[in-house]
């Protein structure tokens, strides 16, 4: 048996007290004779003795008691070969690295990787000759997942490295829980080395259990405060993305540590040219934005990267993104076929203008009884124009044609069903038509568009105007409209409201997709708007703003995560390039056309690109940006997640107590517990012989 803290051993001296007391009331007093006291020279033997025997089980309990706790302050554990199980059987070891970047910082005792590495190394050198070893990394492709010997082990220790290539420590450690739970070794113990991040450690809640059979140890290097600047995010003035265009990249530095920075620099290079360049200032735990202007010149995939300079952590200093500018935008117009014959429809002027133009819309059009046959996946967005009732049997079809993206826009009919229009758009959480304002085609005016919203993506860079000067739009006068009750949700807002103060054009926002709801039609019957000058191009870009992606363009992948991407693509010869890689991923038809699926276990932060015959994409993939925001894990998070893991903080003790609790971690059993329920049942003897052992004899 060793000690984990054998100084405390100097405890157990303490039992020496109660025998020093005893042994001083062992000195007999001098006899006097007392004649009147004569009839206690009759006192029976026997309860002299019993008064003896009393004191002797009390002094021999209360050092056992003593004794006890000395043992349970020292930690005793038994070596191996007595911790339990077959002492002769060897034991299946897994040890799980944490190769993120967050342990190439440096710590008090050297850098965190390193002392990783000589924390396995010793944990090899506590092990039995016929032990064995699995040998696994968090973070990238999986390397290792055999049984090694001791040489190997330590060979792979000196060839693993540092990773950027994700996380995978929950799956990691559901594997390995699988893998000890199957195996037919008798001792089977988990070790996990880590610098003790969240982002590395909060899958750990996603786990059910571990089994008691499995010991667990986690060894935490601790906290390292380092000073680390992070791109903390990447945004586009507009989604609507079109060649010659010019785009605004929004980009957010952010000082992650209690240290002040100065004179570090980013910089944004696009299409292989350097953008611009900013000095970066920042105090402790605060961020910044700054804009770079980028113009695609070319239909298809741009790319680009953001870097940082100057930063003294720069493992996460670069940021991949692409733009993606589609060659045109494909619109499904959906109409009445029984609309009355030779009735005008401004939609019918702007899309044949946009063609017309060369403009980045094609359309489609169809009747509403051709809807439930065609592919709705093969369009960016959707028009509903002068439709009684939208066909419930759409109704799912649509909700995840929106959330993955799509656009719909609706010009209602003058004899619309509302109560259809309000069970579709309930769907979205959007709100419902209350009842209609006007007579339709009396041409009356009853009310105005007279608030716009300018800074809408829609209006950007309609007005030719300077900074700070009065946008004046001339008001379209509303003859007949639906009166529109918003929810209270978030995510919708008027892009022009009424005098009245009901919307006139209103957006509502729902998974990556968009719904602009008008509350009048497309024809005069309902207003003059058609024949203000506004209105062409507003109606233009707001098809071209609902058929946009609304990420903006952006597409990116992050590591740790199985790719997946949706869009209509033709499955036929899809591959992956990686590099000089090719693969073919896993494909499924679905109600936005495809789903490509990839584990991508092996990516690096760069760029991948998803091809065919007839199209090409290009993705960004970077990494999580958890991985940079270094916040150490509370040991009260593994206590609720009620795993069974012991934590051993390094940091916090000395290099032979270390070396201890290696020794205990799994290659040793802790017994102190047993010394507390015995200096327990010590303290409880001893109560119960004060109690009831009695001395008196019953004279006659």
């Amino acid at each position: 048996m060793s000690f984990l803290s054998p100084l405390f051993l100097f405890a157990v001296a303490a039992i020496g007290l109660p025998l020093i007391i005893h042994l001083l009331n062992l000195k007999r007093p001098q006899k006097v004779a007392f004649s009147t006291l004569a009839f206690f020279k009759e006192l029976q033997k026997t309860t002299i003795r019993k008064i003896k025997i009393k004191r002797y089980l009390l002094l021999f309990v209360r050092l056992l008691a003593i004794a006890s706790l000395a043992l349970v302050l020292s930690r005793p554990f038994l070596p191996p070969g007595l911790g339990g199980g077959n002492t002769k059987s060897a034991a299946l070891n897994v040890i799980l690295l944490d190769n993120s970047i967050s342990m190439g910082r440096i710590g008090e005792k050297g850098p965190l990787f390193e002392q990783a590495k000589e924390i396995i190394t010793a944990l090899e050198g506590s092990s039995k000759e016929i032990d064995r070893f699995i040998f696994q990394t968090t973070n990238g492709e999986e390397q290792f997942a055999s049984v090694i010997g001791h040489s190997q082990l330590l060979g792979r220790i000196e060839s693993v490295t540092i990773s950027d290539g994700g996380n995978y420590t929950e799956e990691r450690l559901k594997s390995i829980i699988k893998i000890l739970e199957d195996s037919p070794y008798e001792n089977k113990r988990i070790f996990l080395v880590t610098d003790g991040q969240m982002s590395q450690l909060i899958g750990l809640n996603e786990i059910e259990s571990i089994p008691r059979t499995i010991s667990t140890t986690l060894f935490n290097l601790g906290d390292v405060a380092v000073q680390n600047t992070v791109i903390s995010s990447l945004e586009t003035s507009s989604n609507m993305i079109g060649v010659g265009l010019p785009v605004i990249l929004s980009v957010e530095i952010r000082n992650q540590s209690e240290i002040p920075v100065a004179n570090q620099f980013v910089t944004l290079e696009f299409e292989g040219n350097i953008v611009g360049q900013y000095s970066v200032s920042l105090t402790a735990n605060t961020s910044q934005t700054y804009n770079f202007e980028v113009i695609p010149s070319e239909i298809g995939t741009s790319g680009g990267r953001i870097s940082l300079e100057g930063d003294e952590f720069v493992a996460d200093n670069s940021m991949f993104f692409t733009i993606q500018v589609p060659a045109s935008r494909e619109i499904l117009w959906v109409t009445d076929t029984n609309r009355v014959p030779g009735r005008l429809s401004y939609t019918q002027l702007v899309l044949d203008a946009s063609n017309q133009s060369n403009a980045q819309l094609t359309y489609q059009k169809i009747g509403i009884d051709e809807f439930g046959s065609i592919g709705i996946e093969n369009f960016e967005a959707i028009i509903f124009d002068g439709i009684r009732s939208i066909p419930e049997f759409g109704f799912e079809r649509l909700q995840n044609y929106v959330q993955n993206g799509g656009g719909i826009v609706i010009f209602p009919s003058e004899q619309s069903d509302i109560a259809s229009y309000n069970n579709f758009l309930n769907l979205y959480n959007a709100g419902e038509f209350i009842g209609v304002v006007g007579d339709y085609a009396s041409f009356n005016p009853i009310a105005s568009g007279n608030e716009f919203q300018e800074d809408h993506p829609i209006f950007t860079e309609l007005f030719d105007a300077e900074e700070n000067e009065e946008i004046r739009i001339t008001k379209p006068e509303i003859f007949y409209y639906y009166r529109f009750l918003p929810s209270g949700s978030p995510g919708g807002f008027n892009v022009i409201s009424l005098n009245t103060g009901d919307p006139m054009i209103r957006e509502k926002r729902f998974g990556d997709g968009r719904i602009i709801i008008s509350t009048i039609g497309t024809d005069p019957g309902w207003s003059n708007f058609g024949l203000k000058p506004l209105f062409a191009p507003f109606y233009y870009r707001s098809l071209l703003y609902v058929a946009s992606s609304a990420q903006g363009g952006l597409v990116e992948h992050t590591l740790g995560k199985s790719f997946a991407w949706q869009g209509n693509m033709n499955p036929q010869d899809l591959i992956i390039s990686v590099g000089e890689d090719e693969i073919i991923p896993e494909v499924r038809n679905s109600s936005v056309g495809i789903e490509v699926n990839y584990p991508a276990i092996n990516w690096e932060p760069g760029f991948v690109t998803l091809s065919n015959q007839q199209k090409e994409i290009r993705i960004a993939v970077n990494m999580d940006r958890s991985e940079s925001e270094f916040i150490s894990i509370n040991e009260d998070v593994l206590l609720q997640s009620e795993l069974n893991i012991r934590m051993v903080n390094t940091l916090e003790i000395a290099e032979e107590a270390l070396n201890n609790e290696i020794l205990a971690s799994g290659f040793g059993r802790e017994i102190w517990q047993w010394f507390m329920w015995a200096g327990l049942f010590f303290l409880i003897v001893e109560s119960l012989i004060s109690a009831f052992y009695k001395t008196e004899t019953s004279g006659g």
